[in-house]
């Protein structure tokens, strides 16, 4: 695997289930009335977006990965990519075969040994040893998050070649939609960017020290996908580490709101996006309704 597409594994797969997250305990009045409103519309993770008479497009909620339990509503997704004229990721997966100017790994007079106190590294490392086989010396000079998503990787199965949203992107070249990007490459590594090492490291730390009942959420978190339930995913995506929040969910959320809105303007569009970036009052469909949109779910 390239280095380019090892990293759109890698980062994808955490921006659906950062190892941050964690079940809220409480909601705002204003978060649990609209999660009310959303809850008499059903589950579903393929939503109608309209405005005025233009041809509906929709949004898909997707999970970044090539377990097959993520498929189940793949012939239904295939189905709104050919209702529409194009088809949009959170960035487009075309870029990433032409990026030569990111890294997986830390400045080189950094490694994972050198910033990690000893019995914490070696703690790490049976763990990364029993499940991915090599010790923690072997990823010395990989940034902690990646080695994190690596441990999150070898949690689910790997079914398929592609991950859900690279097969929905080839089926919609090979069926001759335009192809777009919500965000850019560039943001998005920006994003890993931001994480201080030391919040990586925290979250190594604690995956490794917690893996069983890591394990137990990520699996009930796919549960939860699999019943096309955003609400608890919302639940479960929302509490995240301090700081984290807002810049993997609310900001983002945001941005694709906003480009969902005026690229759906231009053309009709099936967008795919994780499906924790769904429900909520900071949540797409909610951000679609005050840009004037109606949102309704589809089921099938």
């Amino acid at each position: 695997m390239t280095a380019p597409r090892f990293f759109l594994e890698m980062w994808r797969l955490s921006l659906f289930k950062n190892q941050y997250f964690i079940q809220l305990s409480f909601l705002s009045n204003d978060e649990t009335l609209n999660l009310i409103l959303m809850k008499k519309n059903k589950n579903s993770l393929v939503w109608q977006i309209t405005e005025g008479g233009q041809n509906p497009s929709y949004i898909l909620g997707t999970m970044h990965v090539r377990d097959a339990r993520a498929f189940q509503f793949e012939h239904l997704f295939y189905e709104k990519i050919l209702n529409c004229e194009a088809f949009a990721t959170e960035f487009n997966l075309d870029d990433i075969q032409n990026q030569t100017d990111f890294t997986l790994s830390m400045s080189n007079d950094l490694q994972l040994q050198n910033i990690i106190k000893p019995k914490t590294f070696a703690k790490i490392s049976r763990v990364v040893e029993q499940k991915m086989g090599l010790p923690l010396v072997h990823f010395n000079n990989l940034k902690p998050i990646i080695v994190t998503n690596m441990l999150t990787e070898s949690v689910l199965s790997s079914d398929r070649l592609m991950s859900l949203d690279e097969t929905l992107w080839r089926f919609a070249s090979e069926n001759g939609r335009i192809l777009r990007g919500i965000e850019t490459f560039e943001e998005q590594v920006e994003i890993l960017n931001k994480m201080s090492l030391d919040e990586q490291i925290k979250g190594l730390k604690d995956l490794a020290s917690n893996f069983s009942k890591f394990r137990k959420q990520l699996l009930n978190m796919t549960r939860l996908y699999e019943q096309a339930d955003i609400l608890k995913l919302y639940k479960v995506a929302k509490k995240t580490a301090k700081g984290n929040r807002r810049l993997l969910l609310y900001d983002r959320n945001h941005i694709m709101a906003q480009r969902i809105a005026d690229m759906s303007r231009e053309m009709s569009l099936c967008t795919a996006i994780g499906a924790g970036h769904l429900a909520g009052q900071k949540g797409v469909l909610n951000l679609m309704k005050k840009k004037g949109f109606a949102v309704k779910p589809v089921f099938g």
